[in-house]
């Protein structure tokens, strides 16, 4: 090789040397300048939350270091870099996206609550449309039904983490009324021609129906001792009616038929009471189904709005969450849909089955076998009912109870409380034993 030659090598190699050496460092410059851009712009509004979302390595680092309250927690975080909290895999792993991107299905986002709140899903009292409100704003709790589970009622006693209670409220009688008419719909007759299956009859009552020895049984009584009315069956309940006592077992075997008292004996009972701790139960929040005197039909779903909200403000602050809320697509905010919510499969199926309204003696012997979940429901209005008791408040019940209302707006509030007392006005008059039997109360009303 001539020298010429191996002068140019030389010079060759010294120039993609060179090249090297500057495209190390810029690409370098690069990654540590976008690094630092998106750490910086993640910990500014967020406190604690340490995501890169650039980053996979980042974001498996802080799937498993994550903890439920390092999210954002307060309006001015969300607000700084208008992110919210997407939560994915039941809770699992949760990254920062604007709210539109929260929307798109195709990140899969919810806002996972169910570590710390629950809801006691009564049967017959609206429990389903709740559950179809919260879905719409993608919010995620934990859903006890047709009964309360132990898992949860320890919690709501004793932790290890405070709680929050959400239960629906409807009328005792008018709950007991559906779960009859409602059983004799999905309870298979004997010459019955539809699908005998014991899953799917509630979401498919005129395809299907229940059948098991069970249900065999409860049905019969139903149909045959008390002539598919619960009329019958109210008046059984009559301390006058010598029928009491088995008529009592009866009203037990009906499906949905588990009082309040029964489903918050923890907060009823005193002896269960005195083992509340106070990493249990932290909020109360009563959602009533009642159809005020005057009005067309219930103002649920503005509960259930408020609702949401409240959930929602309790992570990221009042404006944020509003914002969330307006932000739902119009697709799932459309008129109809929000119409069927809360009309559930029971009224659906129910309207060419269902029976002659309650006597008035059904009602009042109803009522009084109820009689604890009206007082139950008095103690929820606490000690701040300025229109006066309308019957005696249960005694020694939790003092969370009387928060049942205390929550959301002031207008929200106001009309919590004015749907609790609705339902006590229409049955306070069968609850006055000091006017007799029901059968002397009755007759003076003809």
């Amino acid at each position: 090789m001539t020298r010429k030659q191996q002068r140019q090598l030389f010079i060759l190699f010294v120039f993609f040397s060179l090249l090297f050496l500057f495209r190390v460092v810029t690409l370098t410059s690069d990654t540590d300048s976008l690094s630092s851009s998106l750490w910086s712009s993640s910990e500014a509004g967020t406190g604690n939350v340490r995501i890169a979302r650039g980053s996979k390595s980042n974001r498996s680092d802080e799937r498993r270091d994550r903890k439920r309250n390092d999210i954002p927690s307060s309006n001015h975080q969300a607000e700084g870099n208008n992110l919210i909290a997407c939560d994915k895999n039941k809770g699992e792993s949760t990254e920062l996206l604007s709210i539109p991107e929260f929307w798109d299905k195709r990140n899969k986002c919810s806002h996972y609550f169910k570590n710390d709140t629950i809801f006691f899903h009564v049967g017959k009292a609206g429990g389903g449309t709740v559950g179809f409100s919260l879905d719409k704003y993608k919010i995620a709790i934990s859903k006890n039904h047709p009964a309360p589970r132990s898992q949860s009622v320890q919690q709501l006693m004793e932790g290890p983490e405070p709680a929050s209670l959400i239960i629906n409220v409807r009328d005792p009688v008018d709950r007991f009324v559906s779960a009859f008419q409602w059983r004799m719909i999905v309870l298979c007759s004997p010459d019955d021609k539809r699908k005998r299956n014991s899953n799917g009859a509630a979401q498919r009552p005129h395809q299907q129906c229940k059948d098991s020895p069970a249900y065999n049984k409860e049905e019969k009584m139903l149909r045959e001792k008390y002539k598919s009315s619960p009329s019958a069956l109210g008046e059984a309940l009559c301390e006058e009616s010598g029928k009491r006592t088995a008529a009592v077992e009866d009203a037990s075997m009906i499906g949905h038929s588990l009082q309040l008292v029964q489903w918050l004996d923890f907060l009823v009972e005193p002896e269960l009471i005195a083992e509340v701790t106070e990493n249990g139960i932290r909020d109360f929040m009563a959602l009533p189904l009642e159809k005020q005197k005057g009005n067309d039909s219930p103002l649920f779903e503005q509960h259930l709005d408020q609702l949401s909200l409240s959930l929602l403000e309790q992570r990221y602050g009042r404006e944020v969450a509003t914002r969330i809320i307006e932000s739902t697509p119009q697709t799932v905010r459309a008129s109809e849909q929000k119409k069927e919510m809360w009309e559930h499969s029971s009224v659906q199926f129910n309207n060419s089955t269902k029976p002659p309204p309650l006597t008035k003696l059904g009602e009042c012997c109803l009522s009084r076998h109820l009689e604890k979940d009206y007082r139950l429901i008095q103690s929820m209005l606490g000690d701040v009912d300025e229109e006066g008791v309308l019957i005696e408040p249960l005694g020694n019940a939790h003092p969370v109870i009387g928060n049942a209302c205390k929550w959301g707006s002031d207008e929200q509030q106001k009309l919590c409380r004015a749907d609790l007392r609705s339902i006590l006005t229409r049955r306070a008059v069968y609850l006055d034993h000091s006017e007799g039997t029901c059968s002397e109360v009755v007759s003076r009303m003809q």
